[in-house]
């Protein structure tokens, strides 16, 4: 009996072991969950924090662009403008030179004008010989 006591008293002893070995794995396990749930917490919050600074670079590099294109517009616009009024300036200035000439031409060509010339130059003519 005292054989079967003592193996049932190793039984229990061994038991205890087991359950202590099994309470600290236990406890091991849930530290290591808990270092992975923070871990993974630490991930999400730092791919989060990432996300936003990325999305707010990116709608800094579109208005950055958005501006870019706008001053470009507003510079082929300013270009264009440029490029119209100098063609209306040379075309006006055509057209009054056109008309002035045509205006000297119907003078020029007048017998009136002819006559006031020779007139002219004969009362020229006669202050010098004078």
């Amino acid at each position: 009996m005292d054989n079967r006591k003592q193996t049932i008293l190793n039984i229990i002893r061994d038991a205890e072991e087991r359950y202590k070995e099994a309470i600290d794995k236990l406890k091991q396990a849930q530290n290591r969950l808990q270092q992975a749930e923070t871990k993974a917490d630490e991930i999400r919050i730092n791919g989060l924090s990432r996300m936003e600074r990325e999305k707010q670079d990116l709608i800094n590099s579109a208005g950055e662009d958005l501006k870019r294109l706008e001053d470009s517009k507003n510079a082929t616009i300013r270009f264009e403008e440029q490029g119209a009024i100098e063609q209306v300036r040379q075309q006006v200035s055509r057209l009054a030179l056109e008309r002035a000439l045509k205006a000297l031409n119907i003078r020029l060509n007048s017998d009136e004008l002819h006559s006031r010339m020779i007139d002219h130059h004969i009362g020229l003519s006669m202050e010098k010989n004078n």
